[in-house]
């Protein structure tokens, strides 16, 4: 009787507990696991949503790695220890009354060989004269694969940006209010990749590349790396490396400028992006088998240079989640092969 007294009298001297003023989750809800000869790749996002009425900053933050069995299999943390403190390997930690903030999965690999059943994300928020907020997520992942496709460039082709951590079509940030504003809710590009057909000795392009008939991969056929039905076709853009943002209200896939978007009917779509004018050779309706040509390799929309941008998506727009997407038939450019037919940033191939 009487320890339930003291801690009651305990109770009551504390006050009531902190309301949650910063909101956290994990997106998507179901991240994919790729097995990659470097680990398990587990790309997710942490959103945060500022609820207080002042500004608070992230000043912890920590991934835990939870086996199918249930025991947590590895924890990585930034914080704010040492002379150069980890914390600061993150951008824009302030989140400003109702702001919303995105925050990248910096720890990307879990280990091989057991499998991963679950991630857990804790973020801890601080603001001068306020108590520290602990906010955490969890979400179960999932490692169905997906049928492996042939490459939907052949030859000797450069992964010129894939999407490993630092990828730009990782760091997608669609909680920007610019982005937002453009209709973008998602990160289509996720697991997407640009190819970028290379010689033997690696070189994307003759001269300094400034015309795109220089580029080796200009004009090379671009296939359907897995059957399906064609649901949308574009190729009427020119080739001039650019786009015009305000355009995206009429169709959010024209910042690919020319495309070719494929249904597989398993819930994917791949979608073939900145195609070359007037080189689509299939229709919309049209049924299209593994290793067809269906456009050239081009230079239109947002595109630096003649490359093709390739993506597995869930839905047939920019408005979908990404897909990861493996390739057979392929070799490394050592002569190795691909663990599971996963290929990224820097790595050249040879497909056939």
């Amino acid at each position: 009787m009487m320890r339930i007294g003291i801690l009651a009298l305990a109770a009551v001297l504390a006050g009531p507990a902190a309301a949650q003023t910063v909101e956290g989750r994990i997106l998507p809800e179901r991240p994919w696991v790729e097995q990659t000869r470097y680990g398990q790749a587990l790309n997710f996002d942490l959103a945060l949503t500022n609820r207080a009425d002042h500004a608070v900053e992230v000043t912890e933050l920590e991934v835990t790695f939870v086996g199918t069995d249930g025991r947590d299999m590895l924890i990585r943390r930034l914080d704010g220890n040492g002379s150069a403190p980890s914390i600061l390997t993150l951008p824009d930690r302030t989140l400003e009354p109702g702001e919303e903030q995105l925050i990248f999965n910096p720890f990307e690999y879990a280990p091989p060989g057991r499998p991963v059943g679950s991630v857990r994300v804790k973020a801890v928020l601080s603001a001068e004269g306020q108590a520290d907020e602990t906010v955490e997520a969890s979400a179960t992942v999932r490692d169905e694969v997906a049928e492996r496709g042939l490459s939907p460039v052949t030859g000797r082709v450069l992964v010129w940006d894939g999407h490993d951590a630092l990828s730009h079509h990782r760091r997608w940030d669609y909680l920007l209010p610019p982005l937002k504003a453009f209709g973008f809710v998602s990160n289509a590009m996720r697991y997407s990749y640009d190819f970028v057909p290379v010689d033997y000795e690696g070189r994307m392009h003759t001269g300094d590349g400034a015309r795109n008939e220089d580029w080796y991969g200009f004009g090379q056929p671009v296939r359907s790396p897995v059957g399906g039905l064609v649901v949308q076709v574009r190729d009427d853009r020119p080739d001039d490396r650019s786009f015009d943002p305000s355009e995206l209200a009429e169709d959010i896939n024209l910042v690919f400028g020319n495309l070719v978007v494929i249904d597989h009917r398993d819930g994917t779509f791949s979608m073939l992006g900145h195609i070359k004018q007037g080189s689509a050779t299939v229709r919309v309706g049209q049924w299209v088998e593994a290793g067809q040509d269906v456009a050239a390799i081009g230079a239109s929309g947002s595109s630096l240079f003649p490359h093709l941008h390739y993506q597995r998506v869930d839905s047939a727009d920019m408005r979908g989640e990404g897909v990861p997407s493996a390739f057979r038939e392929l070799k490394l450019a050592d002569g190795s092969t691909p663990i599971n037919g996963h290929v990224d940033s820097g790595e050249t191939f040879d497909a056939r």
